[in-house]
């Protein structure tokens, strides 16, 4: 069984998926939580650690989610990746990124923005070490915030097109011709 935060963490996820981060006050998000307030606070001292703790969840839930069945490192694994990614999307939100949501209602907030970069510095890592070219991190990176931002507007055009390119990028380079 879950432990009491991790429920509590869900929940308050569930609440700033469906209500946004700007919007429910912290009387909502206990209700949403489905404990008393004391209880709320007891394991998340303020609201923006109830986002911070909402956020965390949910990137964990993302990397099981995204790695689930992933072939061994190499092109398949991101072709994969990228479908389980679209999958995601297409299951999980239709509105975009939640980070970069939870980074737009909080601008000023240090501690939601160390949130944002740890989650975005470990998808970058996930998708050069699953592609077994570190070195092409940073392109295959770009890749997945592209489409993701894209989803909203182009939805599966856009994974379409980021899976494309990811293999181009990944294919063996041509032997020098003598």
């Amino acid at each position: 069984m879950t432990d009491l935060p991790s429920q509590i963490a869900a929940r308050l996820e569930a609440c700033f998926v469906d209500r946004g981060f700007l919007e429910p006050g912290v009387d909502a998000l206990r209700d949403a939580a489905g404990v008393s307030l004391r209880t709320l606070y007891k394991y998340f001292p303020s609201r923006d650690a109830m986002v911070v703790a909402a956020l965390t969840h949910r990137h964990d839930r993302y990397l099981d989610f995204v790695e689930a069945g992933a072939p061994a490192d190499g092109p398949a694994s991101i072709e994969h990746l990228f479908g389980r990614i679209e999958a995601w999307m297409s299951g999980e939100t239709a509105s975009g990124c939640l980070f970069l949501h939870a980074l737009a209602a909080h601008p000023s907030n240090d501690e939601i923005r160390a949130t944002v970069a740890r989650q975005k510095e470990a998808t970058r890592s996930l998708l050069g070490r699953r592609s077994g070219r570190p070195d092409l991190a940073d392109s295959l990176y770009l890749l997945h915030e592209g489409a993701t931002a894209a989803w909203p507007i182009l939805g599966h055009e856009a994974f379409r097109a980021a899976r494309q390119t990811a293999v181009t990028l990944l294919q063996p380079e041509a032997a020098p011709s003598n």
